[in-house]
């Protein structure tokens, strides 16, 4: 019997920029942000999309992730992050 494997993900990428906020980030910010990170992975859709811009934002109630994805969504950079 093959092994179960978990949910197709794309490949995330950070911007210079969203790297820079990310290492400035403490632990438990990370913390909060990783599982954001992971949902946008699987499913890219879940934010909402600028009018008549490549840009998706998504929100939490402690994080908001600016991200542009690939025609396919198999890449998914990462643009901007914010961890309350």
């Amino acid at each position: 019997m093959s092994p179960k494997h978990g949910p197709w993900r794309a490949h995330v990428v950070l911007h210079d920029v969203a790297e820079q906020q990310i290492d400035a980030l403490t632990d438990a910010e990370r913390a909060v942000l990783d599982p954001v990170i992971v949902k946008i992975s699987t499913d890219h859709t879940i934010g909402t999309q600028a009018e008549g811009k490549l840009e998706w934002e998504y929100r939490t109630e402690q994080v908001r992730v600016v991200y542009i994805p690939t025609i396919l969504g198999t890449v998914i950079l990462i643009a901007y992050v914010e961890v309350d």
